[in-house]
């Protein structure tokens, strides 16, 4: 076969890879502390509608009243919560459970990231029940996370645990983000038409230039 038709085949080749080729985009149900579903901040005293306490009977966490002087002032972007307004009860564990859907996504490409603070440490942060060796080590300042494993297809679920064993408690996640490549069809599925035309191209190249050395 000429070197020709070996560079036709070779870049029609290339243009079904390409043509198959995975986008990430983000991942939907990542929420900071203490927003709305558009990412509004909620008024003080407000129920968290994307965090739950697991230790509470799953009930929403509560954004603080009154958050404390010492802690990261609330922003535009996120609050302080825990299992009661006030910052009650203390000297407890409590788990603080975000849930999100990768449904039409690959799970085995999904990565998510933030920051977190807790009044007084973060233990750690499960991905589906497994750790991750994520901690924080307290209310002043936050503590970058990130998670690249550990995701399964569908419903997930990320649990924040913390520790306190002071007068008040809080917890807080800000800068929430994270993206996965969109599932691409397996190969039983029906191949999409760019990429079925350019395998028909490529057998019909393939086709000429078997013909020509005869």
């Amino acid at each position: 076969m000429s070197k020709k038709y070996l560079s036709l085949i070779f870049a029609a080749a290339l243009f079904i890879g390409s043509s198959v080729t995975a986008n990430a985009v983000p991942i939907t149900g990542l929420f900071n502390t203490g927003v709305d579903g558009s990412g509004n901040v909620l008024p003080n005293g407000s129920l968290d509608p994307h965090y739950t306490v697991l230790e509470n009977g799953n009930a929403p966490a509560v954004l603080l009243s009154s958050p404390h002087g010492t802690y990261i002032p609330n922003s535009a972007s996120s609050k302080w919560v825990w299992q009661q307004s006030n910052g009650l009860p203390i000297n407890v564990n409590r788990t603080f459970r975000l849930t999100f859907d990768l449904s039409g996504l690959d799970h085995t490409s999904a990565n998510i990231s933030g920051l977190w603070a807790v009044d007084n440490r973060g233990l750690d942060i499960l991905i589906n029940g497994n750790s991750t060796g994520n901690t924080n080590g307290g209310f002043r300042a936050y503590s970058p996370f990130s998670i690249n494993s550990g995701f399964v297809a569908g419903i997930n679920t990320l649990d924040f645990v913390t520790n306190d064993f002071g007068g008040l408690a809080a917890f807080r996640v800000d800068s929430i983000a994270g993206t996965a490549n969109v599932l691409q069809p397996r190969p039983n599925d029906r191949v999409n038409e760019p990429a079925g035309l350019a395998l028909i191209g490529l057998f019909a190249l393939a086709g000429m230039a078997a013909r020509r050395r005869r």
